[in-house]
């Protein structure tokens, strides 16, 4: 169900504000920045479920280019809009969700929201923005890359190595803006992003490309271990949800 965290929430300049909810579980997260002008590279994202980070201070930037694998929306300075896409995450205990955005920038109005307690769901994913130019990603889905400064990465003459348990490839910048650019959802900068992974079955990734080149970050969505206590809590909630139904939609 979709749920509100706070609307036209004013933040100042060099602060941040963390949004708070208290679900049994949590699918995605949604934040809308109009009313004032943005700097999205700078305007980050952190998200945690009680101690556990899912989102480690990521860009605005590159939360929009993700979201434009998955909505139309385009993303202007004054009216951005971005869907953090976390599978399915149950609580434990007295664990809260927490939405913290921090803006070097003042914000006038921030809108969040979430959707939460979708019964019977627990395939927890986690998005992690790497900087170094050569890194081991656990369980990746989906890796996208970019430039920190923002700008066009569409000729970035450089090659990426990936290399996992059952194959390896070494596609150049350039290859992985194309693949981008057909995939996404939104005309908002195809010119901006590389598509170097996108697959249905997640695999421990390294990633190794030159310093040089204008990309300097890869953003990894990435599957988490699916603990014994969260996959009894979703059968649970399946279970109370399919007993309001009559028998002839079970």
């Amino acid at each position: 169900m979709l749920v509100t965290l706070g609307t036209n929430t004013a933040i100042a300049a060099n602060s941040s504000h963390t949004f708070t909810y208290s679900p049994m579980s949590l699918q995605k997260v949604l934040l809308k920045f109009d009313d004032g002008a943005i700097t999205m590279a700078t305007t980050k994202v952190t998200v945690q479920i009680g101690s556990r980070t899912i989102c480690n201070g990521i860009s605005i930037y590159a939360l929009a280019g993700l979201s434009g694998l998955q909505n139309a929306f385009v993303s202007t300075n004054v009216d951005s809009r971005v869907v953090l896409d976390f599978g399915s995450h149950q609580f434990y205990g007295n664990e809260n969700l927490y939405v913290t955005v921090n803006s070097v920038v003042a914000q006038d109005a921030v809108d969040c929201s979430a959707i939460v307690d979708s019964p019977g769901e627990y395939n927890p994913l986690k998005l992690t923005e790497y900087s170094d130019n050569t890194f081991t990603s656990e369980y990746v889905y989906t890796a996208l890359s970019y430039r920190s400064a923002e700008g066009v990465v569409d000729e970035d003459d450089y090659v990426c190595e990936i290399r996992t348990s059952t194959e390896s490839s070494a596609p150049n910048f350039i290859s992985a803006n194309n693949s981008y650019s057909l995939n996404i959802m939104s005309a908002w900068l195809p010119s901006s992003f590389g598509l170097l992974v996108h697959k249905r079955i997640p695999q421990n990734t390294t990633f190794n490309y030159s310093d040089s080149a204008l990309t300097d970050r890869i953003l990894c969505v990435q599957a988490l271990p699916k603990g014994r206590q969260g996959k009894a809590k979703a059968i649970r909630s399946k279970r109370i949800a399919m007993s309001s139904l009559p028998a002839s939609l079970r």
